[in-house]
């Protein structure tokens, strides 16, 4: 169930002696394990491999349900299962042969669908350490939304038991940042279930939905109808249509009339880019698969659309 990377090296080695020819499998498990040690140097004894059902997770979450699905959950799990895990995860001991985790859930996940022992550095963690870990691990990521660091915020907020100017100096937070996190933390169930990565709402736009929902009581009404009403929902339309709802922008100019913010533009079956409003403005985005001179002769048919142009004067 458990095995310390030094004993996999000895393993693995023994293994490879007595496969001959066979052991083109075994040959790159041990040199990705001996990679690992290199790296590792003198810490080598903390790293194993192990179970994923031997780890618990206790800390505040961190993560989505979305972040263990789609296109890039696929494309981890696919590397993990074609070269193996580089990275490991980051744990402390539990007791009674069990182990917590701070960092890299995700990693460990995808060892368990893919039903393989994970490799885990395990160090002595108290509390705090496992919260700082799981902080500066979140601020490397480029792909953490407002709403979750907002959800771990409260949560670690309520947890240590801190007022709100304590928990910013712990992590190095401006007092007013948190407080809009903490503000965000609220946001509600009814709306994210509803969306298919909540990860794609940024904060200012999260903060306008929040600002909306507390100064209109219609609004939370408006935007689950809009919601409900799309049918199979790109991510970031659901986001478009969520925004005007929230604000009321439909109803202004008449739900019929209704424009959408972006609209993506696709020729069989090919995508030719996106058309998006910002604020008085539509900026098309070609797709980088479009070829630069097929743009050039797009562009060059534009006026050809317009209609002509009334002279003055007669």
């Amino acid at each position: 169930m458990t095995e310390g990377l030094r004993e996999r090296i000895q393993r693995l080695e023994r293994d490879l002696a007595q496969a001959g020819e066979r052991g083109d499998g075994l040959a790159q498990q041990l040199a990705q394990a001996r990679s690992i040690a290199a790296r590792a140097g003198e810490d080598a004894d903390e790293f194993l491999f192990l179970s994923p059902a031997l780890i618990g997770d206790q800390l505040p979450r961190d993560r989505m349900r979305s972040a263990f699905a789609g296109a890039e959950f696929t494309a981890l799990l696919e590397d993990i299962r074609a070269n193996g895990q580089n990275d490991p995860v980051t744990l402390r001991r539990a007791g009674e042969g069990r182990f917590e985790i701070a960092a890299g859930r995700r990693r460990l996940e995808a060892c368990r669908v893919l039903e393989r022992s994970v490799l885990a550095r395990v160090r002595p963690l108290d509390d705090a350490a496992m919260l700082r870990i799981q902080f500066s691990e979140n601020e490397r990521r480029e792909d953490i939304s407002a709403l979750e660091r907002a959800r771990w915020f409260a949560e670690v907020k309520g947890r240590l038991n801190l007022q709100a100017k304590e928990v910013a100096a712990q992590f190095g937070l401006d007092p007013s940042t948190l407080s809009l996190y903490l503000r965000l933390a609220r946001f509600p169930a009814e709306i994210m279930e509803r969306l298919r990565d909540p990860r794609r709402l940024a904060m200012l736009r999260a903060r306008r939905v929040m600002e909306a929902l507390e100064a209109d009581p219609l609004a939370l009404r408006r935007i689950t109808d809009a919601l409900d009403a799309q049918s199979d929902p790109d991510p970031d339309d659901q986001v478009d249509a969520m925004m005007r709802a929230a604000e009321g922008r439909d109803l202004r100019r008449g739900a019929a009339r209704a424009v959408p913010e972006r609209r993506h533009v696709v020729h069989d079956g090919q995508r030719i880019g996106t058309l998006t409003r910002n604020g008085g403005q539509w900026m098309f985005r070609f797709a980088t698969s479009i070829p630069e001179d097929m743009v050039h002769a797009l562009v060059d048919r534009l006026p050809e659309l317009l209609p002509p142009a009334k002279r003055k004067g007669g």
